[in-house]
């Protein structure tokens, strides 16, 4: 079977997802997030100095919104389980995720299906390089309907190293799509010691213009992350 057959395969798939299957997902997710923050507090206090700067920002919005964040390393999912807090009421995130990466270890992680387990266990969603904007959002569109909040990367891959790489449209689409209020985020983590310096600064929401261009919203997001990933 050819990889277009098993595209129109798992469009036709999407297409006959019951409401239901949002709302238990939605459920879920919120379950396995919220008693994944033990786990997640052990590990990212053990090798990570944390340091978060705006958490009171996260007040100002309710769901179903929407979460921008650059991209550093593949755990940058699971800190997001700290940055909202023990007992937040704003469970779950969905995040936007590919099953295609560009590093050996995760290519190989996802033939064995780990990755598939995990991110059923976590709440992630799969998009397909190739399909289009309006296509891949379309999941991302029906579990907001279903009061869920979307996590996405816009750069589309990992970045190493302290640059911000090119946003793809993806976000700025979702956003004009759903008016939902945007929460930027920027990540930097440091390359000395032991335990490394793990920054995240969280950016008023973004009410966005829906009158205006996936273009030129991309580059507002683009440019708010940029700031708040410089500023130290």
């Amino acid at each position: 079977m050819n990889v277009q057959a098993i595209k129109k395969i798992a469009v036709s798939a999407e297409k006959t997802k019951p409401e239901i299957y949002y709302t238990l997902m939605k459920y879920f997710a919120g379950i396995t997030q919220f008693l994944a923050w033990p786990i997640a507090f052990t590990y990212f206090h053990l090798f990570f100095k944390l340091k978060i700067t705006g958490k009171e920002n996260l007040n100002s919005v309710s769901s179903p919104f929407i979460i921008i964040s650059n991209h550093v390393a593949f755990y940058d999912s699971f800190v997001f389980r700290i940055v909202f807090g023990a007992c937040t009421k704003k469970l779950p995130l969905r995040f936007m995720a590919v099953n295609q990466f560009r590093t050996l270890y995760l290519n190989l992680a996802s033939k064995l299906f780990i990755t598939n387990i995990v991110y059923a266990i976590f709440g992630v969603f799969v998009v397909v390089r190739g399909r289009g904007i309006d296509k891949n959002l379309e999941e991302a569109v029906r579990i907001m309907k279903n009061g869920g909040n979307v996590v996405v990367y816009p750069e589309g891959s990992i970045i190493h190293g302290d640059e911000i790489g090119p946003f793809k449209l993806g976000a700025a689409a979702l956003a004009i799509k759903t008016s939902a209020s945007v929460i930027p985020i920027s990540m930097r983590v440091g390359t000395k010691g032991i335990r490394k310096e793990y920054t995240i600064n969280i950016g008023e929401h973004i009410n966005v213009d829906t009158s205006l261009s996936r273009k030129q919203v991309s580059d507002i997001f683009y440019n708010k992350i940029k700031s708040l990933h410089d500023y130290k």
